[in-house]
């Protein structure tokens, strides 16, 4: 699984919580501090219409004792309680000298600004402002309960001098009612006016911040209850994804993603832990037969059983396709081996009309720590091997890793050996048995890795047959025999038959013969002097479009030969066929033979029989000198094998042919 596909599964699976509540704290805070600066603006405008009408009323005051102080004391009382009257928040006015003294009040009983204003903390605060007790010098002082200075100084230019709780605590008792006093100097020399203001906070802005409250309280209520909902919502959301995510659309059961998941944690438990994974054979054409949907209920069936087969703690769950894998505890292999063939014949019964055939791989857990992904890629491989196999279960071992590492590097390097030219060719010397003269020569690929070294053509031709790159190394090799060659003969050197083989993947195609035309033609090479040889399996595929291939291969004047005759099981059947012009007995008749007359009594009649059909003889493998004498008495025309030379490089071949 790609990172980015591991990503989005993650992100469907484990998606947060977290967002979501700090969204709803995040809204909650938004509402709260929108509802508190309302209540403060409200609160601060009451504060603020208080402060200007009794900072109005108070200069009233002020200018009724400049005028009237010492003329007419009795319109002095009548304005200040007519000043009273109007502004109810002036409760109480007095007439204090520098020093504080009282010397006159309007309204409650007087009080004594000793006690009051007698405190170092005072002292302090009116040196801060440049003031000493008896030499104030500014027009206005505020004493104030709340501490407006900087709120309101714009508005009204007061001095808070006094916050000590001591008067604070002397001048209001009722947090309700917040009192104020305020002094101010008159033009009057040794004369101030002291005034006592109370504000109390009306029925209308009491209920309107009662409201407010109830409001925002019901606000915060409704959010949390809505968010909460929603988180719920996104719960079970989550859920019904996690679910989703982890079930197989095809059976209804878990599916990989699911396996993976739960496979990672149950691999960890301290107990002998086994991967199996089961396949159903020739589902493709159970579906031909039966129909797509039949062979999903099938799978479905199959998945069932599987679930009921294992215990609580195992797994079972679909793969893909026809593969299902389990999860699976044992205590011996052989326990396990028995279990998964009770398994099998479990499964096979699913379908009583119906005949199935089930093959496993498995793959021992042998660290808490490995991954789960790559134990399901060791029984992929383990279960890919039974064909190769005589048992239905196949044991994952390291050397099938390593197979598939080779396989996938010698893949991943094909195409640039082509360009850089790293498959050379070597020729291997055929010598005639009159004479023993160098007659003949068969092409060999040999790759020389830049990294590997040299590889053995045992460990690539195989994987390229299976992948088709075969069919672009024969057109390499064609084209590199058939440069070797025009080289040779603009040299005025005499050109020896090469033969090169041509795979049995490119006898398929229709205009063989027409392709290797052009790749010749382009060097100006003699047809006569490229053999071309093909295996004796080619005859087993389209048979009309080998024989129609060969005709025309022949009818362009090329030789054609079948390379490794009596391997197979139809040679005869090939002579009596094909139009050859050379077979080459395949060396294991030569190899390990117990029965040396029976064996060359087979070798002569061969020969001997080919001779009649007009073919020319090649034997390949040729080791000792006994062999040679025996196939020159049968009249065997050419011998390839190390008793004259191994596959040699060209410049080798060269001097061998050529003397240079």
């Amino acid at each position: 699984m790609s990172w980015k596909k591991d990503l989005k599964i993650k992100r469907l699976r484990y998606r947060s919580i977290i967002p979501r509540v700090l969204g709803i704290c995040f809204v909650d805070a938004i509402v709260i501090a929108f509802v508190l600066f309302f209540c403060y603006l409200i609160f601060l405008g009451q504060i603020n219409n208080y402060l200007f009408s009794s900072h109005k009323d108070s200069l009233d005051v002020v200018q009724a004792i400049n005028t009237n102080w010492n003329t007419n004391t009795v319109a002095l009382n009548m304005e200040i309680e007519q000043v009273k009257k109007r502004n109810s928040n002036i409760q109480d006015v007095y007439i204090v000298d520098d020093n504080l003294n009282i010397i006159n009040s309007f309204g409650s009983e007087p009080i004594s600004f000793e006690t009051v204003f007698m405190d170092e903390d005072v002292e302090e605060d009116l040196a801060d402002h440049g003031m000493v007790r008896g030499e104030l010098d500014v027009d206005e002082i505020a004493l104030s309960f709340f501490n407006l200075k900087d709120k309101i100084k714009n508005v009204i230019n007061f001095v808070d001098i006094v916050t000590d709780k001591r008067v604070i605590d002397s001048l209001s008792e009722e947090i309700m009612f917040p009192t104020q006093w305020v002094l101010y100097k008159t033009d009057i020399n040794n004369i101030n006016v002291c005034i006592k203001n109370c504000y109390p906070i009306s029925s209308y802005t009491y209920n309107v911040i009662l409201v407010i409250c109830v409001c925002f309280a019901a606000a915060i209520l409704v959010t949390a209850v809505y968010e909460l909902r929603k988180i719920g919502q996104y719960i079970l959301e989550q859920k019904k994804i996690n679910k989703l995510v982890s079930t197989d659309t095809v059976t209804g059961g878990n599916n990989k993603e699911y396996f993976l998941q739960k496979g990672a944690r149950l691999i960890r438990a301290p107990r002998k832990v086994a991967i199996v994974q089961l396949r159903l054979e020739k589902y493709h054409n159970f579906c031909s037969a039966y129909g797509v949907k039949v062979g999903e209920n099938l799978l479905e069936e199959i998945h069932e059983k599987l679930s009921s087969l294992v215990g609580k703690k195992e797994l079972a769950a679909h793969l893909e396709n026809a593969d299902f894998v389990l999860l699976l505890y044992y205590k011996t292999t052989e326990l396990l081996n028995e279990r998964l063939n009770s398994i099998i014949t479990e499964l096979t019964s699913v379908r009583k009309t119906q005949h199935l055939l089930f093959s496993a791989g498995v793959c021992e857990v042998k660290s808490r720590n490995d991954d789960i992904n790559d134990l399901l890629t060791s029984v992929g491989l383990a279960v890919s091997k039974v064909s190769e196999s005589t048992e239905n279960i196949v044991w994952f071992n390291e050397s099938m890793k390593e197979e598939q590492v080779w396989e996938r590097r010698i893949e991943d390097d094909m195409e640039t050996a082509i360009m850089n030219h790293e498959f050379q060719v070597y020729l291997q010397p055929k010598y005639s048995t009159k004479g023993e003269k160098l007659a003949a020569a068969e092409a060999l690929v040999r790759w020389i890795h830049p990294k590997l070294g040299f590889v053995n053509p045992g460990k690539f031709i195989p994987i390229f047959e299976q992948n088709g790159f075969i069919i672009q190394l024969d057109d390499y090799m064609l084209t590199a025999v058939a440069k070797l060659q025009a080289k040779w003969l603009s040299e005025g050197k005499k050109l020896v038959p090469v033969s090169v083989n041509v795979s049995r993947a490119h006898f398929t195609c229709d205009d063989l013969a027409e392709h290797i035309c052009r790749i010749i033609d382009k060097y100006k090479v003699p047809h006569e002097y490229i053999e071309l040889e093909l295996t004796e399996s080619a005859f087993f595929d389209d048979k009309e479009v080998l024989l129609k291939t060969v005709r025309q291969l022949k009818s362009y004047g090329f030789k054609v030969s079948m390379d490794d005759f009596g391997a197979g099981y139809s040679s005869l059947n090939s002579l009596k066929e094909l139009p050859l012009d050379i077979i080459k007995l395949d060396a294991e008749f030569f190899r390990s033979v117990d029965d040396l007359t029976r064996s060359n009594l087979i070798v002569g009649d061969t020969i001997s029989l080919a001779k009649k059909l007009g073919m020319q003889i090649v034997a390949e493998g040729i080791e000792t000198r006994e062999q040679v004498d025996f196939l020159a008495k049968q009249h065997c025309d050419l011998i390839q094998g190390f008793y004259f030379s191994k596959p040699l490089p060209v410049s080798e071949f060269e001097q061998r042919a050529y003397g240079v």
